[in-house]
C-alpha cells in the first residue's frame, strides 16, 4: 500500500532571484487514464485566478528517466478560463506504488511558480472477480490510496461488459451498520459518469452522472445493500433530499461488507445498465468519484480533495443527500475526477 499525498508548493522566482508576485494561474495535473509505460496523452489544466487576461507558459517535468513531448507549452488565458493542455509521454515506466511526483513550472515575464504534485494511474483492468467476501480476486487491479487524518482509503477496480467492480478498504476504529432511521452510518458512496460530464450549479438543472451507495446491513445471514441515489436526466434538486435509502435499493447490485481487523472491506459490482451514459470499451475515459463517510471517526473522505482539485470545485450538487449523512460547512469536491477503462495493469 502506499500514500497519495496532493502537495502544492508554489515558489515565486524573480529575474535577479528574489521573491515576486506568484503569476494569476493555477495548475493542475490529470491522474494518468492509462499506465504511464503505454505511452498516453496525458493532461495539466490551467485556470486563470485574475482579473485580467494572462499569458504563461506551462512546464511540466516528469518522474526521472521519463520522455514526453513538448517541453511547454504557451498559452492565454482569459479570466476564470480553463484549458486542458496535451503532453505526449514517449517514455515512462509504472511504479509499483502507482504515485508519481510531478512539477509544474509556471512562467509569466519575470515571474515563476513552481507547482509540485502527486497523481496516480486512475484505472480500472478488465477482469470478472468474484464478489465474495474473500478479496483475493484483487491483486490485478490498480489501487489508489488516500489518507484522511492519518487513516488509510485504499480504492481498486475493475470492469467487464456487464458490471462495473468496487471494492474499498477503509481503516476505521469501528463499523455502523445500516438500520432504518440510524443517526450515524459508515458508507460509501460513489459517482460513475461520462468524461465529459459536468456538475451544474442550480437545483432545476439535470444531473449527468450515476450516483450509488454500499452499506453493511449486519447480522450474520443479512445481505449488504447498494442504493442508487440519482440515475442520469435526475433533476438535481433531488441532490438536497434527506431521502430514505430503502426506497433506492439497486436489487441487481452484488455486495459484500466485511470487517477484518481495524479495516471495513466493501466489495460490489454495478450493472452497466445502471450507468447507461458509460459504454464498457477498453480505453474509455470516464469520471469517478469516491466519498468513504466514517461518522464517528475520521469524517467525510473525499477523493477529489486527495486528487487536487481546486477549492472552487466544491459542488453541492455534485453529491446526492440521504437520510443519515453529516455533511459539514463546506460541500465535497466535485464527483467527477478523470478515470478510465484499460485492458490491464501491465
Amino acid at each position: 500500500m502506499y500514500r497519495l499525498s496532493q502537495l502544492v508548493l508554489l515558489v515565486c522566482v524573480g529575474a535577479a532571484g528574489n521573491a515576486t508576485s506568484a503569476p494569476q494561474v493555477a495548475v493542475r495535473a490529470e491522474n494518468f487514464t492509462v499506465p504511464p509505460a503505454t505511452g498516453p496523452v496525458t493532461h495539466i489544466l490551467a485556470r486563470n485566478t485574475g482579473n485580467t487576461e494572462s499569458a504563461v507558459t506551462i512546464e511540466p517535468k516528469f518522474p526521472a528517466g521519463w520522455q514526453w513531448t513538448p517541453r511547454n507549452r504557451k498559452v492565454r488565458l482569459q479570466p476564470n478560463e480553463v484549458k486542458r493542455l496535451p503532453f505526449t509521454i514517449e517514455k515512462a515506466s509504472d511504479a509499483k506504488s502507482n504515485r508519481y511526483a510531478i512539477e509544474i513550472t509556471v512562467i509569466q515575464s519575470s515571474d515563476k511558480a513552481v507547482h509540485q504534485q502527486n497523481v496516480v494511474c486512475a484505472s480500472a483492468p478488465y477482469f470478472e472477480p468474484k464478489i465474495d467476501g474473500k478479496f483475493n480476486d484483487w491483486s490485478d487491479a490498480i489501487p489508489v490510496t488516500f489518507t484522511t487524518a492519518g487513516r488509510k482509503t485504499v480504492v481498486s477496480t475493475y470492469w467487464d461488459k456487464r458490471y462495473f467492480y468496487l471494492y474499498v478498504q477503509v481503516e476505521e476504529d469501528r463499523l455502523r451498520s445500516y438500520k432504518k432511521n440510524s443517526a450515524q452510518v459508515d458508507a460509501v458512496q460513489f459517482a460513475l459518469a461520462a468524461r465529459n460530464a459536468v456538475t451544474a450549479s442550480a437545483p432545476q438543472a439535470k444531473a449527468q452522472r450515476s450516483e450509488f451507495i454500499i452499506v453493511d446491513v449486519g447480522g450474520m445471514f443479512a445481505k449488504d445493500r447498494c442504493f442508487q441515489l440519482i440515475r442520469p436526466a435526475q433533476e438535481l434538486s433531488v441532490t438536497q433530499e434527506q431521502r430514505s435509502l430503502d426506497a433506492l435499493d439497486l436489487k441487481d447490485a452484488q455486495v459484500v461488507v466485511k470487517r477484518q481487523g481495524k479495516i471495513t472491506h466493501y466489495e460490489c459490482a454495478i450493472p452497466f445498465a445502471a450507468v447507461p451514459t458509460i459504454k464498457p470499451a477498453v480505453g474509455r475515459e470516464i469520471a469517478f468519484s469516491v466519498l468513504v463517510h466514517d461518522p464517528d471517526g475520521t469524517g467525510i473522505r473525499d477523493w477529489g480533495k486527495a486528487a487536487g482539485l481546486w477549492p472552487e470545485q466544491r459542488n453541492r450538487f455534485a453529491w446526492c443527500t440521504w437520510d443519515s449523512v453529516k455533511w459539514t460547512a463546506d460541500p465535497p469536491y466535485d464527483s467527477k475526477v478523470e478515470f478510465g477503462l484499460c485492458s490491464s495493469k501491465r
